[in-house]
């Protein structure tokens, strides 16, 4: 639906050509120059302190804006890297990832998944069944941006992941990325944790499972991070994909449910009774 007076607003920090902070939002007219305080203020408080500030903004005015609804929430019970790894793995195969090609994803984006070694900007493309990368520029990546959410709903969906420890602030910037995202067009899941050193944490989503949190996919101190997105090769249609991902306007207009904590094992008995059998 067309929505007057919104605009996309994104911020890129970076230190000698190496990002180090970046965030976006989709805001009426009245909150613009607030908003962009607000991303100086985070890229500039960055402890590397950037020699370059790019913003973006981009009005909507008369752009169609899909709407959606944020992702469910629910945070695993467990603790260390190997163990979240062991457990996203699984995760992803109740999706249709097999565990070669997550196994593959979590290897590159540990190691640094642009060809020199450093993260990328972007995320991966990967095929579900071989784990063969698909994107066409492995440096930069795919990007996902125009999202954001309506007036009153992140605060409402703060509101909520506070309630169950959730207060990060990165919590709630991924948990929107994530819900554009999960509707892309042939997107099976997505597997993902920061680059920030100093945040473990990482998700798997999709639109059947919605936001699966890890404490841990990571340990403290590494600047390794990045995301993948699986899809099926033999049906993966590229302008779709990257025509959603870069162009089209979404705003997430209700809050999701944020579930207590479970163990793994609880998680995927669930699965189990819903789904069936994971895919091997």
């Amino acid at each position: 639906m067309p929505q007057n007076n919104l605009y996309s607003i994104r911020m890129s920090a970076s230190v000698r050509g190496k990002h180090v902070s970046g965030a976006e939002g989709i805001v009426p007219s009245d909150r613009v120059d607030a908003f962009i305080h607000d991303l100086l203020s985070r890229a500039r408080g960055k402890a590397a302190g950037p020699d370059e500030i790019v913003l973006s903004i981009d009005s909507l005015d008369g752009v169609s804006i899909r709407t959606l609804r944020a992702l469910d929430v629910v945070t695993l019970g467990l603790s260390g890297m190997e163990a979240g790894r062991a457990a996203a793995v699984t995760v992803l195969t109740y999706t249709g990832v097999s565990r070669r090609a997550a196994a593959e994803a979590i290897s590159i984006i540990s190691r640094g998944a642009a060809p020199s070694g450093e993260n990328m900007r972007g995320a991966m493309i990967i095929d579900a069944r071989t784990g063969e990368r698909l994107e066409a520029d492995q440096e930069r990546g795919v990007r996902v941006t125009r999202f954001g959410w309506s007036a009153g709903e992140e605060e409402k969906t703060a509101r909520k992941l506070e309630e169950r420890g959730l207060s990060h602030v990165r919590t709630r910037e991924a948990l929107a990325l994530a819900t554009k995202g999960a509707f892309a067009p042939g997107l099976i899941a997505e597997l993902c944790w920061s680059d920030d050193p100093d945040y473990t944490a990482g998700y798997v989503a999709s639109p059947v499972l919605g936001y699966v949190r890890f404490p841990s996919l990571k340990d403290f101190g590494d600047a390794k991070g990045g995301r993948a997105y699986f899809v099926s090769k033999e049906r993966f249609d590229e302008t779709a994909f990257l025509a959603y991902t870069r162009t089209e306007a979404v705003l997430i207009d209700s809050p999701g449910l944020c579930r207590p904590e479970v163990s793994p094992d609880e998680f995927l008995r669930a699965l189990e009774t819903a789904k069936g059998s994971p895919v091997r």
